[in-house]
């Protein structure tokens, strides 16, 4: 990350708009498709234009575990990047 603050300002700009960017789009991604698995797994009938309780206990449900999986994941994922870095840190200190 050091090597971030060598860039010229607009490459700066850029390069944190792009994460920006990435992120908004993660989590778009995310939010479809909690919608999407919840709604197919959920929404049975179409008769009325209001939920059931049986769908809505069903919706707040799905939608629970669907963000905590996504939040385990990534600390999941965080924690594996640790790793790996440090391992990589250890690896080159080595062979110096």
């Amino acid at each position: 990350m050091e090597n971030i603050a060598n860039l010229p300002a607009h490459q700066q700009a850029q390069l944190e708009q792009h994460l920006v960017n990435s992120q908004v789009k993660d989590s778009l991604q995310m939010y479809m498709g909690l919608v999407s698995r919840c709604f197919d797994t959920c929404v049975t009938s179409f008769r009325s234009k209001n939920l059931d309780k049986k769908e809505t206990s069903c919706l707040e449900n799905c939608s629970d575990r669907y963000v905590k999986c996504a939040n385990r994941t990534g600390i999941r994922f965080q924690e594996h990047q640790a790793f790996q870095m440090k391992k990589a840190q250890d690896a080159s200190a080595g062979m110096k």
